[in-house]
């Protein structure tokens, strides 16, 4: 009787992508880390570290370059909380350390969630990236959506502008 090999238990299942757009390559091997682009810019699996963001099994980061434009980061754990600026822990144990734009952001805009647990809850996660404020800047806005799951980074490039079906993107899976 042959044993099946044992599943990655960070393995995302039932993939809900806008448009049913796939992530880019997850890494391209391009040097040391940059930091505040939400990219695993030195394939090591781990999003922007050493940029003064945390990290942990699952992270989320989205990245824009604009620097008057607020693009909201909302990711929900399977408990159904969404993790809030401030750092407060959701029931699951997400916590967004940064949110920006904000004066300490430095015009570096970096939103991001971490998991501040060893292990994943099981369940549906969900993550929305929104344009809040296009303030002086022109449309479409270019962000980059980093996720670590595990020691797998993936990463999605889109474009928001003002608009019912243009001003936010999300993404849904399993765990």
């Amino acid at each position: 009787m042959e044993v099946p090999a044992p599943k990655d238990p960070m393995s995302p299942r039932d993939v809900v992508t806008p448009d049913g757009s796939a992530p880019e390559k997850a890494c391209t091997p391009s040097g040391p880390e940059i930091c505040f682009d939400a990219i695993d810019n030195n394939c090591n699996g781990v999003i922007d570290e050493g940029c003064g963001v945390h990290t942990g099994i699952l992270q989320f980061s989205a990245a824009w370059s604009e620097p008057s434009v607020d693009v909201d980061l909302e990711v929900t754990d399977p408990q159904g909380d969404t993790a809030q600026a401030g750092g407060e822990r959701t029931t699951g144990g997400l916590v967004k350390d940064r949110d920006c734009p904000k004066p300490e952001c430095n015009g570096q805009n970096l939103e991001n969630v971490y998991l501040d647990e060893e292990q994943a809850p099981k369940g549906r996660y969900r993550v929305v990236v929104k344009l809040v404020k296009l303030a002086d800047a022109t449309a479409p806005i270019h962000v980059h959506l980093g996720a670590r799951l595990g020691q797998r980074s993936y990463g999605f490039s889109f474009d928001l502008s003002p608009g019912d079906k243009t001003s936010e993107k999300v993404f849904e899976f399993t765990l």
